[in-house]
C-alpha cells in the first residue's frame, strides 16, 4: 500500500448508471485513490423494468460488493421457490423447452430478476459519499501525455483532472465518438415493451406460474416474472419497422395503444401472454440500438471504457449488466496488481492488463451475434413442427451457455499469468547476457 505521503491515484468516471456505480464502488476500495464520478442529470433516477442478473454478473458481484450490498441484492432476486432458474418456454404450448442453470451452480448465483432501480441500489450502497457529482456532463476527455494526466471538459464550462478516466456513459457515450467519430448507433430491428406493476392485477389468472417464463419465437421475445414482493413484470422483445422505431423515445409511455399493437404481434402465442396483458396498466417503449465494439477498450494510457460505452449492444440474451461488471472487475484488479508492493500505480500497465483480460473473450461474444442470427433462422425454421422445434430450441441454447456463466476472474488470471511467464523468460535472457 502506498505511504501517506505519495499522491493520491485521481480516478475520474464518467457517468453515472449501472457501470458508473459499479466502477465508483468498487474502485474506491483500491489504496490511495480520489474516486470521482460525473452524471449528467440533476439526480439519480430511477428508471427502468425488470433486469436479468445472469450468472456471471453474481460471480463478479459477489467479488465487488460488500456484504450489507450483497445481501441486499440477494433479497431483491426471483428465482422461483425451488433451484431450477429461469425457464425457458414453447412460444405456443407452454411446455419447458429448458432450464437456464446449471445443476451445480449454488442457489446464491443462480440466475435471478430484479428492478433495475433495486440493482443500481445494491451498487450505490457501496459508493462513499461525495463521490458522485451530479449535473455535470462531461463533453469530451483530453490526454496530456508529458503530464501524465488527462482533463476533463465538462458542459458547464468547467474542467476536472485526473490520472485515469473510467468511460461509462453508455450506449451513447460522447467520449466514444471522440476516439471514434465514424462509428454509427444504429436501430437493430426490435423493440422492447416493458412494465413492472403490482401482482394483484393478476390475482385472477389461476395458472400463473411461480417463475420466471421466458417465451421465444425467432427474435421475438416475451418474459413473464415475478420480481420483488407484490411486483410483476412483463417484457416484450418484437421486431418492428424502423419507421416505427424513429417515433419512439426512450422509455416512451405506449398506454392501451401499444398493449393492443403487442397483441395483435402475438395473438397466436401461448394464453398465458396474453392474459398478462390483458392485466396490464399500460406499457412503456424502448427501441433498441447497437453500434460497432471497440476493439481495443483502452485509449492513451489514460482512459478506460466499461460497459455499453465499449461494446454498445442492447438486448443481447440479458447479458449487458453481466459485461459491465466484468469490465469493471478486470479493471478493478488490474489496477490493483500493479500497485503491489509499490508506492505507486502504474497506469498504462493496468490498462494493458485490463485491455488484454477483456477484449478477446468480447471479440467471441461479438462473433457469436453473427452465429446467433444463423442460429435463429435455423430453429425458426421448424417453428410449426412442435417436436423439431424443441430439439433446434435445447441445441440452440447449449451453444451460449459459455457467455451466460463464464467467470470473468479466470479469464483474468489466465491474461496475468501469461504475462508474469513472459516476463520470466525475458528476466532469465537477460540474466544470460
Amino acid at each position: 500500500m502506498a505511504n501517506s505521503n505519495t499522491r493520491q491515484l485521481r480516478i475520474a468516471i464518467v457517468g453515472g448508471g449501472l457501470a458508473g456505480a459499479a466502477a465508483a464502488g468498487a474502485l474506491s476500495r483500491l489504496p490511495n485513490v480520489q474516486v470521482r464520478a460525473y452524471e449528467r442529470a440533476p439526480a439519480v433516477r430511477e428508471a427502468g423494468a425488470q433486469i436479468a442478473v445472469m450468472v456471471t454478473a453474481l460471480k463478479v458481484l459477489r467479488r465487488i460488493l460488500s456484504p450489507a450490498a450483497w445481501e441486499y441484492l440477494q433479497s431483491r432476486l426471483y428465482r422461483g421457490d425451488g433451484t431450477d432458474g429461469i425457464h425457458h418456454r414453447h412460444w405456443k404450448t407452454g411446455e419447458i423447452l429448458t432450464i437456464a442453470i446449471s445443476p451445480d451452480t449454488p442457489r446464491y448465483l443462480q440466475e435471478g430478476r430484479t428492478s433495475r432501480v433495486s440493482l443500481h441500489r445494491a451498487l450505490m450502497i457501496d459508493v462513499p459519499d461525495g463521490v458522485f457529482e451530479y449535473g455535470k456532463e462531461v463533453l469530451k476527455v483530453e490526454s496530456h501525455r508529458q503530464k501524465k494526466e488527462v482533463s476533463l471538459h465538462l458542459s458547464n464550462g468547467e474542467t476536472k483532472t485526473a490520472d485515469l478516466v473510467v468511460v461509462a456513459d453508455g450506449l451513447y457515450s460522447k467520449i466514444r465518438r471522440q476516439y471514434l467519430p465514424e462509428t454509427e448507433v444504429k436501430y437493430k430491428g426490435l423493440v422492447a415493451y416493458r412494465i413492472n406493476f403490482s401482482i394483484s392485477r393478476l390475482a385472477h389468472i389461476e395458472d400463473l406460474p411461480n417463475d420466471s417464463s421466458s417465451f421465444r419465437k425467432g427474435s421475438n421475445v416475451v418474459i413473464l416474472s415475478r420480481l420483488e414482493t407484490g411486483t410483476y413484470s412483463f417484457a416484450a422483445f418484437l421486431q418492428e419497422p424502423e419507421e416505427f422505431a424513429a417515433s419512439l423515445r426512450w422509455e416512451h409511455a405506449l398506454g392501451q395503444a401499444g398493449i393492443h399493437r403487442i397483441k395483435g404481434k402475438l395473438a397466436d402465442w401461448h394464453p398465458l401472454v396474453t392474459k398478462v396483458l390483458d392485466a396490464l396498466p399500460g406499457i412503456d417503449a424502448y427501441p433498441l440500438q447497437e453500434a460497432k465494439w471497440m476493439e481495443h477498450l483502452i485509449r492513451d494510457d489514460t482512459v478506460a471504457f466499461v460497459g455499453d460505452a465499449a461494446h454498445p449492444t442492447a438486448g443481447g440474451w440479458g447479458t449487458g449488466s453481466a459485461f459491465c461488471f466484468a469490465d469493471v472487475w478486470a479493471l478493478y484488479r488490474s489496477l490493483h496488481r500493479t500497485c503491489q508492493g509499490k508506492e505507486t500505480y502504474n497506469i498504462p500497465h493496468a490498462l494493458q492488463l485490463f485491455n488484454e483480460s477483456r477484449r478477446h473473450f468480447l471479440q467471441r461474444v461479438e462473433r457469436q451475434f453473427d452465429y446467433d442470427k444463423m442460429d435463429t433462422k435455423y430453429v425458426n425454421e421448424a417453428v410449426d413442427d412442435h417436436d423439431e422445434f424443441t430439439k433446434r430450441y435445447r441445441e440452440r441454447y447449449t451453444l451460449i451457455s459459455w457467455i451466460l456463466e463464464h467467470d470473468p476472474e479466470l479469464w483474468w488470471q489466465e491474461v496475468e499469468a501469461e504475462e508474469r511467464h513472459r516476463n520470466i523468460r525475458h528476466d532469465k535472457r537477460l540474466s544470460q547476457l
